[in-house]
């Protein structure tokens, strides 16, 4: 019996692509071109330097558009992160989360294959989703990108209070970490992060603070079997199957250059003391809220940037979390692209940590009341929230706006939907 690896959905084999603003259909992949897609200027916000682009519209379409109007180009994307519909089947205030799972599937696919020519040799995606259909996902990112790629997945918790109308509080999402050179490669050129070692100086070394660190090793090794004599006059030998961490000549000399230190007042073992420790370390998978934030924190945020409008979004990302993201994946100055846009959260954190970045947003609605006026905060230096008061953020740069229209149907126009926004502040 022959098991495939591959998933199966029906239509797998055929193409799907935006039908007006909330729906899909599929098409037969000779027939996915039906129209030449244009990314229409709307307007550019702010007087600085271009860094980012907003464009109107479904995420494979506004990479076509902007791959024909020469705003993109192959291998100059360095990180895509991507919150796409978790395929609940509930509806939330802003958009409904029910497709159907061929459906799901195959948009999810034809942006992933789209988004995958790209990228840099160095790039990586992150996919947030939740428990639904994650294990689905990392399939097809598999299929994408191949197996290799595959990273890591990271435990967001989205949650410190308990849900206690389920069978069990869900509290956490998982971000599918993946790189197309391979992990290996990856790690050459991915960023540490601030690792939190405490340092101290118990014995008023002049040196300055000090971590220790134990001075053994594992393993059996002939040359670092030695006997030692602690302060307290003690014979020490390292424990059954390891060895001491150096040969004895250099514990002479880090002894001599008072680099040893002795646990139990002289009368236990040696430790090492540290004085250069690397501050940064490798990330791991589990991220704690209270220290990359979580919804609620993110929907806090998005209420002090509009007091006057009640729950703006239901489902905000919290700003540290996608500094975290960036941080790792990317460096100033290169481009990060999110095609299912949202809130703008994505935007927001690389405008203010100097990357450069594209966004998609299917919803006029969505991208004329919260998307462009949050980012118009943020250049302005108005958006106090998020991540702005640790890296100082006083506002700076500009964007443009665009839209695309849809391969089939339409959708209302981004221009007429804001100046009837302009129209009514004026007239309030």
């Amino acid at each position: 019996m022959t098991i495939s690896n591959h998933l199966a959905w029906p239509n797998r084999d055929q193409f799907l692509v935006a039908r007006g603003e909330t729906e899909y259909s599929w098409v037969e992949p000779s027939e996915q071109s039906l129209v030449g897609l244009d990314a229409t200027g709307v307007t550019v916000m702010g007087n600085d330097q271009l860094s980012g682009s907003v464009v109107c519209g479904d995420g494979l379409d506004a990479l076509e558009a902007l791959a024909g109007g020469g705003l993109l180009s192959p291998s100059s994307i360095r990180c895509v992160y991507i919150d796409p519909p978790f395929g609940t089947g509930k509806r939330f205030g802003h958009y409904s989360d029910a497709l159907s799972e061929g459906v799901w599937l195959s948009m999810m696919r034809d942006r992933l294959l789209a988004l995958r020519e790209y990228l840099t040799e160095d790039a990586s995606v992150w996919v947030h989703l939740d428990e639904t259909r994650s294990h689905k996902a990392r399939m097809l990112l598999d299929e994408v990108f191949g197996a290799d790629a595959y990273v890591a997945t990271v435990i967001w918790q989205k949650r410190l209070t308990v849900e206690s109308r389920t069978a069990i509080s869900f509290a956490h999402d998982p971000i599918l970490v993946y790189a197309p050179s391979g992990q290996k490669s990856w790690k050459r050129t991915r960023n540490r992060v601030p690792g939190g070692v405490e340092m101290s100086n118990r014995d008023g070394d002049h040196r300055g603070p000090w971590r220790d660190a134990p001075f053994t090793a594992p393993g059996f090794r002939a040359g670092q079997q030695y006997v030692i004599i602690n302060p307290a006059g003690h014979e020490l030998l390292p424990p059954r199957g390891r060895s001491w961490f150096a040969t004895e000549p250099t514990f002479l000399r880090l002894l001599a250059e008072d680099r040893i230190w002795w646990t139990k007042g002289g009368a236990g073992q040696p430790r090492m003391k540290n004085f250069d420790i690397d501050a940064l370390q490798v990330p791991s998978t589990i991220w704690n809220g209270r220290e990359v934030g979580t919804n609620d924190d993110a929907k806090r945020h998005l209420a002090s940037l509009f007091p006057d409008t009640g729950t703006v979004f239901d489902t905000p990302k919290p700003e540290a979390l996608l500094q975290r993201i960036l941080h790792i994946a990317t460096n100033p100055g290169d481009l990060v692209v999110d095609i299912f846009g949202g809130s703008g959260t994505t935007a927001a954190v690389a405008q203010k940590m100097g990357r450069r970045w594209i966004i998609s947003e299917r919803l006029v609605e969505t991208v004329a009341s919260v998307l462009l006026p949050r980012l118009e905060a943020v250049i302005a230096g108005t958006d106090t929230g998020g991540i702005s008061d640790s890296i100082a953020w006083k506002g700076g740069g500009a964007f443009n706006v665009l839209q695309v229209q849809p391969r089939l149907g339409s959708v209302p126009s981004l221009a007429s939907a804001l100046e009837s926004k302009a129209a009514t502040r004026m007239a309030g």
